[in-house]
């Protein structure tokens, strides 16, 4: 018996131990279960711990009543043995639950972090509040209290995703500094605490990543999953199913139709804050956003959406469309507000007195008051001035300063206190403020940079740029940035120095600074960069295995250098169109290779070489029409970081390796480069002469290409054809881009690209429109259906937030491009299907055509038709296309085009004539000056837009029907396809497809000349060669002339026809013999930059060269030699020189806007410049008799100048549309000629300045050069294009 009453104790201690063992485990897991809303687990430890407390009772119990009966022998009962095992049997079961519950857990956990994982893809952007930037307690009070009120309001019956609420939205505005964003931040506190805050997005103008509308809705719905385990999981599977999903590219498909497919909603509302839209992107992204926003929350009504702005007209206007459904509130009509900043005040004051060891109630009640009512209710007000006195000597000092401020709105006392501030703290370094604010500003939009950097790029000194930011602490602050980037405290302080109504002496103009900052990055580049400048050992590891890669880039890269790489043509990108010399000298060194090498090594090391394309494409349009060899340098730098990507990539020294040992013979790149570096590969066979040409031909379709687009950035192309099939292509290299765009059942008629590309739109045969993700290529919401018939075209508003289609059935209808949904009723009134429709550029109107043979007008936001329809044409109309002024209209039908007026609706000119057979599109070029028209009888027409004549021949290549045409958005290029399923690219200066080799030279012609005799023609190029051609068969003579290593810019044969010279862009002038081509002499080496213009003395003993370096040089025509110093005088480049017809005299021009006449013997500087042109000259002449002078600028004007006086005898004559690009006397002296960038030139009377010729047009690029015949019968002329052309005067 004792031994049986051994076993039963033992039995009750096993199960209290076990218990004991058990419990600590199911403690935690409870905590974990608690937190992850885990029931299975938390109702299995719920029976573990009413078993815990079981066992706990009966073993008290059985220790209690036995102690005593054991001496007695009275045996424990049988029930309390049945007891033991139905506890030990309960234990077991819970344990083997809880093991199984904690398996379920774990799956669930790694589900869990699967789904964490595939949102990360979503890369959201930290923008959340923080709780020390909000009101000061006891502000804002009641604002507040409403808000959180309005947010926490019933849901209309429940939580459901039938939202029949109409104010889900809350925008809150007001002026610069009222304290929006304390009051946003303030908010998501309150809503924090109450458990509602769905998610965050504050806006910074001065952050790349806050400033990107495309982060705002990734971020809102990563933070919205969070918050949300059903709506979690949702997002995961769709990222899951579709791994091409981005963060750009899935707003739609994750936010508003994964809110409507919910099947579970919170038990509360869940609210979203989106704090200073108004500095977040432009107009069209700040307007995407608020319709993704009202999308959304009227999904479901449970989603609250709060939105803080200044009132700018974009945002209003868009809130405007969704009137009735939103609340809102003016922060400046809060009746609290003066209680509160006069409260404000009073705690900032007192903080100032504490300091300053001052009385408590300084400055005094009436000092207070005249503060709040000088604030104008703005809070920055207050606190800029409490921060200025905290840091000042004498805050009474200060204090009086910063209320003299003059009188005026609530803005307008804002900045002049900022004016006071400022002058009270930088004195006379108003030159150093506004050099170092303007970097600050500038370079503030990208990253802002420490002390050190902005020292750099602003060329002013450290101790400077340190002194200045601590004396303006009340306007500037460092960031909590390892590097201390310096930041302005609110934006009103750079709304207020780049204002229009600045003082001079603080005034930042920012283009200027742009243009400074773009300079200096250039320099610190040109000055840092260098081969190898981490010190890798071995291009055998790839980047990556490289452990202390970034601390070798921190310690050999400045942070001025790695701005620099990166943002150098940011800045340039904001220079207006220029002949800046210091802007191209910089841009002409640093292109030079191997620097561009030492770049991409740059970008490769800091894990940037992705971004190298986009730097290189961002460089100014503008480059391109100026003659300057840095364009073409480029474009060769593009192809190699475009060709070498992934081993750059991969491995910094394979920038060398793997680029260079590949690059083509003739390019800039290899020529300086290959006898560089030592140890590269050598390739025996199968390198490449040049790069491989843009491919002319793109196929691909099996049915008719029936539409065509460029991409707004002008990298894809997209097509769309009869085999139902979207494809989207590489502009640049011809390759598909991923799979075709399939959904449709019909042939595809018409597709557009949105305005900021991300969307692309398709109309089809089977009826309905469909809308696709760019990037991806996937559908985006429903086909969108309501018209009768099959879709003809389809294109976007200029907003990008309507889709406008045409169709069979005769009618026109507008879409909402983010909902899908129809925008009033259809337009009606053709009478026959509707083949065409088109926005004008406002977005105002709408154009159509149809087989009726009319054009109508509408209004876009009403439908009504503006006017009586349009007639002249006799045949059904298959195309019509606004100018991108909004001026004109165009239309095309069988045979014949027909320019409208747009406002009045009156045909302008006559008909266009000149295809053989119907017309089936028409476009204008985006510039407006071109209309290009593609037929039936499979050519494509380029026509003057101003005249209507047709320039050049028919573009000839397609065998069938050309049915679809687009301009490249830089209108370099000419896209069209055919019912030959072809796509094809054409040059569009040249007319020739891409990739054609022409004839002769290979590049734009810089300057041609007469030989003296008139039987000879001399030309060079861009391509780095001359020419000779026989003027009467136009045939070339001998082979070219080969011995510059850059672009020349200039070519004149001597007076006895026996020598040409030439000037380049690499500083030397040569010399050569005009019948062998051979060098007569070694390269005139002096001058230190491009040399623009050459020109011999009529004697034939001298020559002179005019520079980028400022300076004219004179050489001895014989030997070489430079004959006295250089002339020197100019303060821009010179672009033009020429000797006075008796030699006696020299004239030249410059970038500088002036003229000036030196003496031809001295060298001396006659009399004073001639100033009048308001840009640079540059082509300068003199008469044949010596009397006059005629000067060509770059403000389209050409003068006549007095030789003797200096004075203007006429002008300026006026009637080219672009830069001046060369003057010339005839040989009678009676007649001028000049060519211009508006690729026309133009005949003058040189005695009244009356236009008596032209405009001559043929050319279809910009005229660098033109020249009269020595008999006065012909013109030549040289052009971008790539041709000489001759003109004769007699027809």
């Amino acid at each position: 018996l004792l031994k049986q009453q051994k076993q039963r104790d033992q039995m009750i201690s096993s199960l209290t131990r076990q218990l004991g063992r058990v419990l600590p485990f199911a403690d935690g897991a409870l905590k974990e279960a608690a937190e992850d809303n885990a029931d299975i687990l938390r109702k299995t430890i719920g029976k573990l711990y009413v078993l815990t407390i079981d066992v706990a009772e009966f073993s008290c119990d059985y220790v209690k009543r036995n102690r005593f009966k054991r001496l007695a022998k009275s045996l424990i009962s049988t029930q309390d043995q049945g007891r033991i095992n139905e506890l030990s049997g309960s234990l077991k079961e819970v344990v083997e639950d809880f093991a199984r519950a904690v398996n379920i857990e774990m799956l669930k956990t790694s589900r869990t972090l699967e789904e964490k994982m595939l949102l990360d893809r979503l890369n959201p952007i930290q923008a959340g509040y923080k709780l020390d930037y909000g009101c000061m307690e006891g502000t804002r009070v009641s604002v507040l209290d409403d808000i959180v009120e309005w947010a926490l309001r019933s849901c209309n019956g429940g939580i459901s995703s039938q939202n029949t609420n109409p104010s889900n939205v809350y925008w809150l505005y007001g002026i610069p500094g009222i304290g929006k964003t304390a009051v946003a931040h303030s908010i998501c506190a309150q809503l924090h605490k109450n458990g509602i805050l769905g998610g965050t997005f504050f806006c910074k103008r001065d952050d790349p990543d806050l400033r990107d509308p495309k982060s705002v809705l990734p971020t809102l719905i990563f933070n919205l999953a969070e918050m949300w385990g059903p709506y979690r999981k949702l997002v995961a599977d769709k990222l899951r199913k579709d791994p091409k999903l981005t963060r750009h590219s899935a707003e739609d498909e994750l936010f508003s139709q994964l809110l409507e497919s919910l099947q579970s909603h919170p038990s509360h509302p869940l609210v979203m804050v989106i704090d200073a839209l108004d500095e977040c992107g432009d107009n069209r992204g700040r307007n995407s956003i608020i319709s993704s926003l009202f999308a959304a929350s009227s999904r479901v009504n449970w989603l609250r959406i709060i939105v803080t702005s200044r009132q700018s007209s974009d945002i209003e206007t868009c809130f405007k469309r969704f009137d009735g459904r939103y609340s809102v509130k003016d922060l400046a009509a809060d009746a609290n507000a003066q209680a509160d900043i006069l409260f404000f005040a009073r705690s900032k004051l007192a903080n100032v007195a504490n300091e300053y060891d001052l009385p408590e109630d300084w400055p005094g009640q009436a000092k207070v008051e005249e503060i709040v009512e000088r604030s104008g209710g703005l809070f920055i007000f207050v606190d800029t001035l409490a921060r200025l006195l905290e840091g000042g000597l004498d805050p009474d000092q200060y204090l009086e300063q910063a209320l003299s401020v003059g009188p005026g709105n609530a803005l307008e006392r804002l900045y002049n206190f900022y004016a006071t501030a400022i002058h009270s703290q930088i004195g006379q370094s108003r030159r150093e403020f506004k050099s170092a604010m303007g970097t600050i500003i500038a370079v503030g939009k990208y990253r802002p940079l420490s002390d050190k950097a902005v020292a750099q790029l602003s060329g002013l000194r450290i101790n400077i740029i340190t002194t200045l930011v601590n004396k303006l602490g009340s306007l500037l602050y460092r960031d909590a940035t390892p590097n201390g980037g310096i930041r302005v405290r609110h934006l009103s302080v750079i709304d207020f120095l780049t204002g229009s109504n600045t003082s001079e002496d603080l005034k930042v103009d920012i283009t200027q600074a742009n243009r400074d900052t773009g300079i200096a990055c250039l320099k610190v580049m040109i000055q840092e960069l260098q081969f190898n400048l981490c010190r890798i050992d071995s291009s055998l590891i790839a980047n990556q295995d490289i452990a202390d890669l970034q601390s070798r880039v921190d310690q050999n890269m400045s942070e001025a250098l790695q701005y620099s790489c990166l943002h150098w043509s940011d800045h340039l990108s904001h220079i207006p169109e220029t002949n800046d010399g210091e802007v191209m000298a910089a841009l002409d060194t640093f292109t030079k290779v191997p620097r561009l090498l030492y770049w991409m090594e740059a970008l490769s090391v800091m894990g940037k070489v992705a971004v190298g394309d986009s730097v290189l494409r961002r460089i100014p349009v503008w480059l391109k029409c100026l003659q300057t060899s840095v364009e073409e340098r480029i474009e060769d730098a593009l192809k190699f970081i475009l060709t070498f990507q992934e081993p750059i990539k991969i491995s910094a020294p394979h920038t060398y390796i793997s680029g260079l040992a590949f690059v083509p013979t003739d390019t800039d790149i290899w020529r300086q480069c290959s006898g560089s570096f030592r140890n590269l590969l050598v390739v025996e066979k199968g390198r490449k002469k040049s790069w491989p040409a843009r491919p002319s031909i793109l196929t691909g379709h099996t049915g008719e290409v029936l539409g065509i687009a460029y991409s707004p950035d002008g990298r894809r192309i997209i097509s769309c054809s009869s085999d139902n099939t979207i494809r989207i292509w590489d502009a640049e290299t011809g390759a598909a881009v991923g799979e075709p765009l399939e959904g449709h059942t019909s042939s595809v008629l018409g597709v557009a690209y949105s305005p900021d590309g991300l969307r692309i739109t398709s109309g089809s045969d089977d009826g309905t429109i469909r809308i696709w993700n760019a990037e991806t290529g996937a559908t985006v919401g429903v086909p969108l259906e309501g018209h009768a018939s099959l879709i003809c075209d389809v294109s976007y508003s200029p907003d990008g937030r309507r889709i406008v289609s045409s169709s069979d059935d005769g009618t026109i209808r507008i879409w909402d491009a983010e909902t899908g949904a129809a925008v009033g009723s259809p337009l009606e009134g053709h009478a026959g299907c509707v083949t065409s429709v088109a926005y004008s550029p406002d977005g105002h109107r709408i154009v159509s055509g149809s087989y009726d043979k009319t054009i109508r007008i509408w209004d876009a936001e009403t439908g009504a038709a503006v006017r009586k329809p349009l007639q002249r044409h006799n045949n059904a109309i298959y195309s019509v296309a606004y100018s991108p002024d909004g001026h004109r209209i165009i239309s095309g039908c069988y045979m014949t085009i027909y320019i409208w007026d747009a406002e009045t609706g009156d045909p302008v000119g006559d008909s266009l004539e000149g295809h053989t057979d119907w017309i089936c599109i028409v476009t204008y070029s985006p510039d407006g000056h071109r209309i290009i028209s593609g037929s039936y009888d499979a050519t494509i027409h380029i026509w003057d837009a101003q005249t209507g004549a047709p320039i050049g021949g028919p573009l000839e290549g397609h065998n069938d029907c050309v049915r679809s045409l687009a301009y490249s958005p830089d209108g370099c290029y000419i896209v069209s396809g055919s019912r030959d399923r072809t796509i094809r690219i054409w040059d569009a200066q040249t007319g020739a497809p891409v990739g054609e080799s022409p004839e002769e030279h290979d590049s734009s012609i810089c300057a041609v000349a007469y030989s003296p005799d008139g039987r000879r023609i001399v030309s060079s190029s861009r391509d780095r060669t001359i020419r000779i051609w026989n003027a009467e068969t136009g045939s070339p003579v001998g082979n070219p002339l080969k011995g510059h290593t850059d672009w020349i810019g200039s070519v004149a044969y001597s007076p006895d026809g026996r020598r040409i010279i030439s000037g380049s862009n690499d500083r030397t002038v040569c010399i050569w013999d005009a019948e062998t081509g051979a060098p007569v002499v070694p390269p005139l080496e002096g001058h230190t930059g491009w040399i623009h213009s050459v020109a011999y003395s009529p004697d034939g003993r001298r020559i002179i060269s005019g520079s980028d370096d400022k300076t004219i040089r004179i050489w001895d025509a014989e030997t070489g030699a430079a004959i006295r110093e250089p002339l020197e005088g100019h303060t821009r480049w010179i672009s033009s020189v020429a000797f006075s017809p008796d030699g006696r005299r020299i004239i030249s021009g410059s970038g500088d806007g002036t003229i000036r006449i030196w003496d031809a013997e001295t060298g001396a500087a006659v009399g004073e410049p001639l100033e009048g042109h308001n840009r640079g000259i540059s082509s300068v002449a003199y008469s044949p008799d010596s009397r006059r002078i005629i000067s060509g600028s770059d403000d389209s004007t050409i003068r006549i100048w007095d030789v003797e006086t200096g004075a203007p005898v006429r002008g300026p004559l006026e009637g080219h549309t672009l830069w001046i690009r060369s003057v010339s006397y005839s040989p009678d002296g009676c007649h001028i000629v000049s060519s211009s960038s508006d690729q026309t030139i133009r005949i003058w009377d040189a005695q009244t300045g009356a236009p008596i010729r032209g405009p001559l047009e043929g050319h279809v690029g910009s005229i660098y050069s033109v020249a009269y015949s020595p008999d006065g019968c012909n013109i030549i002329s040289g052009s971008r294009d790539r041709t000489v052309r001759i003109w004769d005067l007699a027809k």
